[in-house]
């Protein structure tokens, strides 16, 4: 009996790990229920509140994911965003001394509150953070009036901020507590979205269509009159309209339904709920993904993020789709996007005579500026538990079959290779095949130039078995180093 007992508290202990994420080197766990998309960097982890099992299986429960975002900074990041020094006792502090104020009714912002000020967090995000208060975010932000409160979630001292705006038809809501232990500091982030609430009423979007019907020309002097009202837009008031597409504006609790409202918060709760602190380890925690239905783990640079999707289908197998790239570079590139000439690219009439043109120079202008700090690029997709006969067909003939996709392959790059132009460029390849009646590999490594400047080897892989089916693409600047633990990986990425 006793032997029974201690099985079934060992499984239990493992179904709890398996669908917990940790990071003993920053000091917490978190239980993220095997979510259907969640990203990794090395001080940052988010995650939907929907499991893979469940999305895209009801409507209504994808409609109402949330996402939590876990951030981490230990004592000597703080005290470079502070400009003092930092620890559990000042966090304990600081939440002490707001408290009081909430008691007596006071503003806590009365007072100096340097952990509040989240625009510093911000501004360390280049240490491999990413916070909700940077970049995109910042500025809409500081336009929202927050709520500041503090009290103990799931028995957690915590100094929460929130806001609660409408941005178009959608209500959304932001928790943030702050919460330390260990002499770090973590930020429990929750953004909920609401889709119902200001969503056009059924009448109102019937009276839209009703509307465009009406204004159908008819005649040639409606024809004239619309040519009169379509006058050329510059870039400066697309981008003005976008803004103000993209305006927020201030939601009152009280205006919203208190069934939202339990949900939002429910979902903030359950996040403080499922997070643990523990005493940090020496060992910072390797970067690495697991696609299950490859069999594959790769373990990333230390800069490197990872976002994957996981979805499970009734009966149809698991699909992976996983994006990694250096976290310092697409920061880079956020930061040198040139948003200008998007709004200029939207503000070009289709009529004007010189569109394509012209739209392909602003294209192209844009895309230097990020193919100049986009070094690398790692994509990979597998599903499993293939019922595909066209696979297994596939399989059953390898060589017949491995001739006519080599065939097709071949012929297909000679053909790329020939329409090379200014833009794109295919300038080498080479290319492998090997398939047998238990799986089927085919490589293809070849080297590219992007806007004639920009030299790129993609490397190609696809394999698949009697089970299941997988894709592998890296891309990378020809003169930048790449870590060769990452490459021999990636060489190893086929069944």
């Amino acid at each position: 009996m006793k032997k029974i007992t201690a099985l079934a508290a060992a499984l239990v202990l493992c179904a709890a790990h398996a669908s917990a994420y940790e990071n003993s080197y920053a000091g917490y766990s978190v239980k993220d229920g095997q979510p259907y998309y969640k990203l990794e960097a090395k001080k940052v982890y988010a995650y939907t509140n929907i499991s893979s099992k469940k999305a895209y299986q009801n409507e209504e429960d994808l409609k109402n994911t949330a996402v939590n975002i876990v951030n981490y900074y230990t004592a000597e990041d703080m005290e470079q965003i502070l400009g003092e020094k930092f620890s559990t006792a000042y966090f304990d502090a600081e939440y002490e001394k707001l408290a009081l104020l909430e008691r007596s009714q006071l503003n806590l912002k009365t007072v100096p509150a340097p952990l509040l000020e989240l625009d510093k967090y911000a501004e360390h995000d280049s240490n491999g953070n990413l916070t909700i208060q940077s970049k995109v975010l910042k500025e809409k932000l500081e336009k929202l009036t927050p709520l500041i409160k503090t009290g103990k979630i799931a028995g957690k001292k915590a100094i929460t901020i929130s806001y609660l705006y409408k941005q178009g038809d959608v209500l959304v809501k932001i928790d943030t507590s702050l919460v330390s232990a260990n002499d770090r500091l973590y930020l429990l982030s929750t953004v909920n979205t609401d889709q119902d609430l200001y969503a056009p009423k059924k009448d109102e979007k019937d009276a839209d269509t009703d509307a465009d019907i009406d204004d159908i020309d008819t005649d040639e002097e409606s024809d004239e009159n619309d040519e009169a009202k379509t006058e050329p837009k510059n870039a400066a008031s697309v981008k003005k309209e976008m803004e103000k597409a993209l305006e927020v504006e201030n939601v009152f609790v009280r205006d919203v339904p208190a069934e939202t409202m339990q949900r939002f918060d429910k979902a903030h709760t359950d996040l403080l709920k499922g997070f643990k602190a523990f005493a940090p380890t020496s060992t910072p925690k390797a970067i690495s993904f697991t696609d299950a239905a490859a069999g594959k783990s790769v373990q990333l640079p230390d800069d490197w993020f990872y976002g994957q999707l996981n979805l499970k289908y009734k009966d149809k197998g698991t699909f992976y789709l996983t994006l990694a790239s250096s976290m310092k570079e697409m920061q880079e590139v956020a930061a040198n996007t040139d948003y200008d000439s998007v709004y200029s690219v939207l503000a070009i009439p289709q009529a004007d005579p010189e569109y394509q043109k012209k739209v392909t120079e602003l294209y192209s202008s844009g895309a230097r500026n990020v193919l100049q700090h986009w070094n690398h690029l790692l994509i990979t997709a597998s599903v499993d538990n293939i019922t595909d006969a066209e696979i297994k067909e596939l399989l059953s003939t390898p060589v017949a079959n491995r001739l006519a996709v080599e065939s097709f392959i071949s012929e297909g790059l000679q053909r790329l290779k020939g329409f090379s132009n200014e833009y794109f460029a295919l300038k080498d390849y080479k290319t492998n095949f090997d398939f047998t009646q238990e799986k089927a590999l085919i490589g293809i490594n070849a080297d590219t130039d992007l806007l004639k400047d920009f030299a790129y080897n993609n490397k190609i892989l696809l394999s698949c078995n009697q089970k299941a089916a997988t894709a592998m693409l890296f891309i990378k600047k020809t003169d930048v180093e790449t870590e060769k633990a990452l490459e021999q990986q990636l060489n190893e990425w086929h069944f």
